[in-house]
């Protein structure tokens, strides 16, 4: 029976899901709404623990925004290899990673290239896609928390550039 529901969801759900990340790859999702799951709130509030809960990936945690950058998490499930794989792209970079341990670096690594060392936010997207038979076939996208003051060493103006890289998603 179990192989019957796998075989079928191979032949037909999987397309699917696929079809939808060849689109969102393309921007169709400026004209057309793509299902995603996005994770948004104060900062601090528990969105990436949310995602971990999913992913079973450790995140970049701490105090303030931690999440300095909006991060699409792409999860595909894959019964067929038993090994976990993952490859996190941004700006110009794309690198392989062999082992779920190597994401919170890599993760604060891109953050600090895209938003500086000194806390500040970016709108710019960091993706991080992982093949593995421990996850959900499932795309989700955590954002920077809400910040309304300065907590610790962000940036005085930690709050305008909270708003200025909030996506408007009044159109979906």
């Amino acid at each position: 029976m179990s192989n019957y529901l796998y075989n079928t969801y191979e032949e037909k759900i999987r397309p699917c899901i696929d079809l939808i990340d060849s689109l969102r790859s393309l921007g169709v999702e400026k004209d057309l709404a793509l299902p995603a799951i996005t994770v948004i709130g104060d900062q601090s509030s528990g969105k990436s623990s949310v995602l971990e809960a999913l992913s079973g990936i450790t995140l970049p945690r701490g105090s303030g925004i931690v999440t300095r950058c909006p991060l699409e998490l792409k999860l595909i499930k894959d019964l067929k290899d038993s090994q976990w794989r993952g490859k996190i792209s941004y700006e110009s970079v794309s690198k392989e990673l062999n082992n779920p341990m190597e994401v919170e670096e890599e993760i604060m690594k891109a953050q600090d290239v895209m938003a500086g060392t000194e806390l500040g936010i970016s709108s710019e997207l960091i993706s991080l896609e992982v093949v593995s038979p421990e996850v959900p076939d499932l795309t989700i996208i955590d954002l920077p928390g809400i910040a309304r003051v300065p907590v610790g060493n962000q940036p005085d103006d930690i709050g305008d550039q909270v708003r200025l890289h909030i996506p408007d998603t009044s159109q979906n």
